[in-house]
């Protein structure tokens, strides 16, 4: 595994430098440097489904009402900056929970970080912000889970366990956007990512709504779905996850 997370960065990394590259070439042009960031909200539905040597031990469906009853720290945003044909983006989620599971004899206290990012270079045909680009990057899904096991009629843990798990895919994926009217415009993302998972893809679709004195900003309202397989030994999670999802694009 670490020699195919080698692999992926340093593909990664010749994809950044290939930006960086493209920025500057860029640069001697007169288009200016176009900035964007976009803080959004997934209303997510999850379903999740536990294996262990392909017996399925474990569904559950979690709604965002009961994410939110566990949520203890959430942060989602996207951040893309670009000029001439080339830009470059950034998707960044965190989120922090915290649930007891009570039993018969026992409690199990469990404490999750989930971490997901993706880094990309776009490629625009048309020049950036145009109807359609294509990009290729990183995708990081990281799970750091601690669970306390705690006997009826203890005060403190009798058992505590530890799993802290990182993946890393080759992201590549596609964006269009057309307008419907003066101010609306119809957006679609579809992506799929492979390599340390057993594969990921997401596909969205939402409206935007411009606002502000130049209306380069925009408010966002859709509707998202990603399915996502992980395998760590014996054992092999399936989440899909799906809801609406909104936010608000600031453009510079």
């Amino acid at each position: 595994m670490q020699n195919a997370r080698n692999r992926l960065t340093k593909g990664f990394v010749t994809l950044a430098s290939s930006f960086c590259v493209s920025l500057g070439v860029a640069a001697q042009g007169s288009d200016d440097l176009q900035w964007s960031v976009t803080p959004y909200l997934w209303a997510s539905t999850t379903e999740l489904d536990l294996s262990f040597r392909d017996v399925t031990i474990s569904p559950e469906t979690i709604s965002f009402r009961d994410l939110v009853d566990t949520l203890d720290a959430a942060f989602m945003v996207q951040t893309e900056v670009g000029r001439g044909n080339w830009s470059g983006f950034a998707d960044l989620t965190y989120l922090k929970t915290s649930s007891t599971d009570a039993r018969n004899q026992l409690s199990i206290d469990i404490d999750s970080t989930q971490v997901f990012l993706d880094a990309a270079v776009a490629y625009w045909p048309q020049g950036v912000g145009s109807s359609l680009n294509v990009f290729g990057g990183l995708r990081h899904s990281g799970f750091d889970n601690d669970f306390g096991f705690t006997a009826v009629n203890t005060d403190r843990p009798t058992a505590v366990r530890s799993s802290d798990k990182a993946y890393y895919d080759v992201l590549l994926g596609f964006r269009y956007q057309t307008p419907v009217s003066e101010r609306w415009q119809l957006r679609t993302y579809a992506d799929y990512a492979f390599g340390d998972s057993d594969g990921i893809f997401v596909v969205r679709g939402s409206f935007a709504y411009a606002f502000g004195k130049s209306r380069q900003n925009h408010a966002l309202i859709g509707y998202q779905y990603k399915e996502a397989e992980f395998t760590d030994g014996d054992l092999s999670n399936a989440f899909s996850y799906y809801g609406p999802v909104a936010g608000v694009e600031f453009s510079f």
